[in-house]
C-alpha cells in the first residue's frame, strides 16, 4: 500500500531544504534578495504550522462529540485520508498527559476517548472492578467492545500518571 502522506511530508522536508539551500546561495551573491527570500520561506513555514494547528483543533472539536471514535471513523467523517488522521492523531497522542480525553494506540489503530468516557473508566478502576465488569460497563456508555481496549485504556493512563494503580 502506498502511503501517500509520507511522499508528502518527505516534498514538504525537501522543499524547505531546497528553499533554505537556494537562499544562502542568493544571500552570498545579494544579501537584501537572500533576506527577502529567508522571510518569505519562514512566512510559508508558518503558514503551514498554522494550518496544522488549526487541523488538530477542528479534529478534536469533532471527536470530542463521541464517547468513543477510532481512526478509521474518524477518516470517513472528515472524508480525510486515514494517514493524515493517523499522524494528527499521533502528534496529539505525545501530548496528553495533562488532557482530559485519550488517545490509545492499539493494533495498528487509533481510539480516542472524551473526558467523559476516561472518567467513567476511571471510576470503575477505582470502585476495583476488573477489565471484565469495567467492559461491561462501559460497553452500555460507549462503544468499546473488548478487554484488550479496556486494558490498553489502563496501561496508557497508567504509563501517564493519571490512573494510580491499585494494590490488592
Amino acid at each position: 500500500m502506498i502511503h501517500i502522506s509520507r511522499y508528502i511530508n518527505y516534498l514538504k522536508t525537501s522543499i524547505i531544504y531546497i528553499a533554505l539551500g537556494i537562499t544562502l546561495i542568493l544571500y552570498f551573491y545579494n544579501q537584501v534578495v537572500g533576506i527577502f527570500l529567508a522571510s518569505l520561506v519562514f512566512v510559508v513555514y508558518l503558514a503551514s504550522f498554522l494550518i496544522s494547528l488549526s487541523s488538530k483543533r477542528s479534529l478534536l472539536k469533532i471527536v470530542q462529540k463521541y464517547s468513543t471514535i477510532n481512526d478509521k471513523e474518524i477518516s470517513n467523517k472528515l472524508d480525510r485520508p486515514l494517514d493524515d488522521i493517523r499522524n494528527t492523531l499521533f502528534s496529539l497522542s505525545k501530548n496528553q498527559k495533562n488532557k482530559k480525553w485519550l488517545i490509545v494506540f492499539l493494533n495498528q489503530r487509533y481510539i480516542f476517548l472524551n473526558e467523559s468516557a476516561v472518567e467513567s473508566f476511571k471510576q470503575l478502576y477505582h470502585m476495583g472492578y476488573n477489565e471484565k465488569k469495567i467492559l461491561e460497563h462501559l460497553q452500555q456508555n460507549t462503544r468499546i467492545k473488548s478487554r484488550a481496549v479496556v486494558k490498553a485504556i489502563e496501561l496508557t493512563l497508567v504509563k501517564q500518571n493519571r490512573l494510580k494503580i491499585n494494590n490488592e
